[in-house]
Parts: C-alpha cells; sequence; structure tokens
C-alpha cells in the first residue's frame, strides 16, 4: 500500500471510531488548497474531508505534517483546539489525537466563508472576534507558556543551525526586538491562554455573521496584547483603523497599552519570516513557496523597525 493509501486507511479508521460512523461507505478527499504564499492556508496539516456517501453529511479531518514538529507544540494545538470547541469560539472538537496528529472536527463548509481584509471592515465582525478572543483568555493557563520573544530565540537559532536563507539584517531585526523584549521584561504582566495568530484566514465566518476561531497551532500562554497584536498587524494596515480595532478590544485608548500591541505585531511578523525560512530549509514540500512568504514577513517587519515611530513606541510603553 503507498504511503498516501496507508494515510487514508489510518483516518478511515479514526473515524470508523465516531458515532455514526461506523458503518456505511465514506469519500475522503481534499479539502482544501495548500499553500504557504500569499496566506498560509493548510502548511501546517493537510485537510481531508469525509463525506458519507448518498448525504451532506461531512466531517473535517486535519493531518499534522510532519513539518510541524519543526515549530509546533501539537499536543497544546489540539488542546487549544478542544477548549475553543467547549467554549462555541471554534468548530466542535470531534476527536482529538495529538500522538497520531489527527484532529476531526465538524465540517463548516456551507454556509461559512475563510475571513478576509474586506470583512475586517464590519464592526459586528470585529467584535465577534475580539469577544472569541478575550472568552477564550479566562480559561487556564495552557501547558506551553512562549511568547512571541522566546520563539523568535528559537526559530532564528534553529533557521541558523538550518544554514537557512536570511535577509542581511536578519541578526539586526532579530536584535532589535530584544530590545523590545528587555522593555517588555520590565513591565507587570499577567500571562493568559491566547490564541496566538492573527491570520485573518484564521477566522470563519456564517452567512449569519457568527465567528469561529481555527488554527490553534500558535496557541500559548502570554500577554493578552500579544492576541490583539498579532491580530491587528494582520487585518488592518492602516494605524487608524488598528487604534479603532484596538479600543473596541479594550474599551478605551490607553497609549501605553497600543503601542505594546503594535510592538508584538512587529515582533509576530518576524517570527513568522523566521518559520518561512526554517521549512524554506527544512521541508521536504519544495512545491510550497516558504521563503516567498517569509520574505514578505521580513520586509515588513524591517519596514517597523526602520520608522522612528518604533524608537518611540518602545519609549512609551507605560
Amino acid at each position: 500500500m503507498s504511503s498516501s493509501g496507508t494515510e487514508l486507511a489510518t483516518i478511515r479508521s479514526h473515524i470508523a471510531g465516531l458515532p455514526g460512523w461506523g458503518s456505511g461507505d465514506m469519500v475522503i478527499e481534499p479539502a482544501i488548497p495548500v499553500l504557504a504564499s500569499p496566506s498560509w492556508r493548510g502548511v501546517d496539516g493537510f485537510p481531508w474531508r469525509a463525506t458519507r456517501k448518498g448525504s451532506d453529511e461531512s466531517i473535517f479531518i486535519k493531518r499534522m505534517d510532519r513539518d510541524a514538529e519543526l515549530y509546533i507544540d501539537v499536543a497544546c494545538a489540539f488542546e487549544s483546539a478542544q477548549r475553543a470547541s467547549d467554549l462555541g469560539i471554534g468548530p466542535k472538537v470531534l476527536l482529538a489525537d495529538a500522538k497520531a496528529g489527527h484532529l476531526v472536527m465538524e465540517d463548516l463548509n456551507r454556509g461559512w466563508r475563510v475571513g478576509t481584509l474586506e470583512r475586517m471592515l464590519e464592526p459586528k465582525i470585529v467584535d465577534a472576534v475580539i469577544a472569541a478572543r478575550r472568552l477564550f483568555q479566562t480559561g487556564q493557563p495552557l501547558p506551553r507558556r512562549k511568547s512571541v520573544f522566546d520563539e523568535i530565540e528559537d526559530f532564528y537559532t534553529a533557521a541558523m543551525a538550518a544554514n537557512a536563507q536570511l535577509p542581511l539584517d536578519a541578526e539586526w531585526m532579530v536584535k532589535e526586538l530584544r530590545f523590545a523584549a528587555d522593555a517588555f521584561g520590565e513591565l507587570d504582566i499577567t500571562p493568559v491562554p491566547i490564541h496566538g495568530d492573527g491570520n485573518v484566514s484564521n477566522i470563519l465566518i456564517s452567512d449569519a455573521g457568527e465567528i469561529r476561531l481555527i488554527d490553534w497551532d500558535r496557541a500559548t500562554t502570554a500577554d493578552p496584547l500579544e492576541d490583539i497584536g498579532s491580530f491587528l498587524v494582520e487585518a488592518f494596515a492602516q494605524e487608524p483603523e488598528a487604534r479603532d480595532a484596538f479600543i473596541r478590544n479594550a474599551g478605551a485608548f490607553e497609549e501605553g497599552a497600543f503601542n505594546r500591541a503594535r510592538i508584538y505585531g512587529v515582533a509576530d511578523d518576524l517570527r513568522w519570516g523566521l518559520i518561512g525560512a526554517l521549512l524554506a530549509a527544512r521541508s521536504a514540500r519544495n512545491t510550497l513557496e516558504f521563503y516567498k512568504f517569509a520574505s514578505w514577513r521580513f520586509v515588513r517587519c524591517r519596514m517597523a523597525v526602520r520608522e522612528p515611530r518604533f524608537g518611540e513606541m518602545l519609549r512609551r510603553l507605560a
């Protein structure tokens, strides 16, 4: 049996143990295209859809790729997806097997669409996304406790060890964000569980305006402003819109907290640039444009750090 045939057989055996799926024929096929650039979609785990023949009933299966061990704590990611399911802010989890790397969920297909930047212009959608993130933050700490600054150090070390292609100023960007990490270390921050990934394609929106957060692979216990910071940098290119979303999150404007969130967004770009560079060097999936994705994140980080406002934000954290 081929490797793909073995994989499908394993997925089929997992599904067969679910209530109502133990009998009858089913069709298992790829759910969405996998691409790294321009959007990191389906990269962490190959997405499958299982449909019962003769009906519209389907379920969604995420099978973590071997690359996941390079940059994801799968057990924590699956635990976070289960928590989101229990809270009603993520797809309902039917089975989570971290050892096998299989996450089986309800299939939010018909009547749901992936979030886009245009939908982030709708106040009701932004409010729903913010409310979901804040609800998740009320839970118990997750076993993973790494901030974006911790991950920058980890992935920079890993990228260097892999002889990854990095921009000439990569070390400079890392050093600049170390200054930020040192400044944040002086603040009184209470870590909470966070989603940790602001990519708008990780938001599913129903025709009725409901939202669900997906892809909990960066979930961790960290500063709650890190969560809103990664969302701001992805969803709002201009500061006025980012400021408005921040106020919707905090209830009021506080300059030090806003600066902190914005710097977290800059750090998020550097982290993802390093992840992309690492996978470009280490992944066997050479058809995905990992470095193209990395280059864009490096460019955005570089632009932000070079602005005089970056230093001003660092000076005004409190």
